[in-house]
Protein backbone atom coordinates (compact mmCIF):
# COMPACT_ATOMS: atom_id res chain seq x y z
CA UNK A 1 0.00 0.00 0.00
CA UNK A 2 1.39 3.37 -0.87
CA UNK A 3 1.47 6.17 1.76
CA UNK A 4 -1.37 8.59 1.90
CA UNK A 5 0.60 11.46 2.28
CA UNK A 6 2.68 10.57 -1.32
CA UNK A 7 -0.31 9.74 -3.34
CA UNK A 8 -2.04 12.35 -2.56
CA UNK A 9 1.15 15.07 -3.25
CA UNK A 10 1.46 12.90 -6.28
CA UNK A 11 -1.88 12.86 -7.44
CA UNK A 12 -1.95 17.24 -6.83
CA UNK A 13 1.51 17.39 -8.63
CA UNK A 14 0.12 15.34 -11.87
CA UNK A 15 -2.89 17.23 -11.83
CA UNK A 16 -1.78 20.78 -11.16
CA UNK A 17 1.00 20.38 -13.94
CA UNK A 18 -1.29 18.91 -16.26
CA UNK A 19 -3.45 21.27 -15.84
CA UNK A 20 -1.23 24.39 -16.24
CA UNK A 21 0.27 22.70 -19.75
CA UNK A 22 -3.99 22.10 -21.00
CA UNK A 23 -4.76 25.59 -20.29
CA UNK A 24 -1.42 27.40 -21.87
CA UNK A 25 -2.04 25.25 -24.96
CA UNK A 26 -5.59 25.82 -24.86
CA UNK A 27 -5.00 29.39 -24.40
CA UNK A 28 -2.37 29.69 -27.05
CA UNK A 29 -5.20 28.18 -29.77
CA UNK A 30 -3.77 24.89 -29.97
CA UNK A 31 -7.07 23.12 -30.05
CA UNK A 32 -7.56 20.32 -30.66
CA UNK A 33 -6.66 16.73 -28.91
CA UNK A 34 -2.98 17.36 -28.67
CA UNK A 35 -2.67 19.93 -25.72
CA UNK A 36 -4.69 17.36 -23.41
CA UNK A 37 -2.06 14.37 -24.33
CA UNK A 38 0.90 16.25 -24.00
CA UNK A 39 -0.62 17.43 -20.27
CA UNK A 40 -1.36 14.27 -19.92
CA UNK A 41 2.56 13.03 -20.49
CA UNK A 42 4.24 15.81 -18.75
CA UNK A 43 1.78 15.53 -15.74
CA UNK A 44 3.37 12.25 -15.46
CA UNK A 45 6.96 13.08 -16.29
CA UNK A 46 7.35 15.84 -14.26
CA UNK A 47 4.45 15.42 -11.48
CA UNK A 48 5.50 11.92 -10.25
CA UNK A 49 9.13 12.12 -9.42
CA UNK A 50 7.82 16.10 -8.30
CA UNK A 51 5.24 14.68 -5.45
CA UNK A 52 7.72 11.79 -4.50
CA UNK A 53 10.66 14.70 -3.99
CA UNK A 54 7.83 16.61 -2.25
CA UNK A 55 6.46 13.79 0.18
CA UNK A 56 10.51 13.19 1.41
CA UNK A 57 10.80 16.70 2.02
CA UNK A 58 8.25 17.14 4.01
CA UNK A 59 9.02 13.91 6.19
CA UNK A 60 12.65 14.89 6.43
CA UNK A 61 11.96 18.71 7.60
CA UNK A 62 9.00 17.56 9.96
CA UNK A 63 10.68 16.47 13.39
CA UNK A 64 7.24 15.10 14.86
CA UNK A 65 7.40 12.53 11.91
CA UNK A 66 7.57 9.29 13.35
CA UNK A 67 10.58 7.11 11.85
CA UNK A 68 10.71 4.45 8.88
CA UNK A 69 9.91 1.07 10.47
CA UNK A 70 11.46 -2.00 9.16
Amino acid sequence: MLPPLRTFLVTLWVACVGGVVVIAGLSLGWVGWSPFVLGAALGVIIGVPAGIWNARYIKRKDPDWPPRRA
